[in-house]
């Protein structure tokens, strides 16, 4: 079984998709393809951290369902 990165509750938790795009310097749709691929890169997660250091990213990682990570 692998993990997979919910990138929606992150987002949602640094405050919502005008915010995190705020903060990256990009336009409001960009977190939109993180949140479907559940991909963010270390800079920019790195980025948010600083931001919202109350987070804990360990947290965002769950079980996946699917099999779609699976080895």
């Amino acid at each position: 079984m692998g993990l997979t990165f919910n990138a929606v509750r992150f987002v949602a938790d640094c405050g919502g998709v005008t915010t995190v795009a705020t903060a990256l310097g990009h336009h409001r749709t960009y977190p939109y393809r993180s949140m479907r691929t559940g991909y963010f890169g270390t800079p920019t997660l790195a980025r948010l951290l600083e931001q919202n250091p109350n987070l804990n990213l360990n947290n965002y990682f769950e079980d996946d369902k699917d099999g779609e990570n699976a080895d």
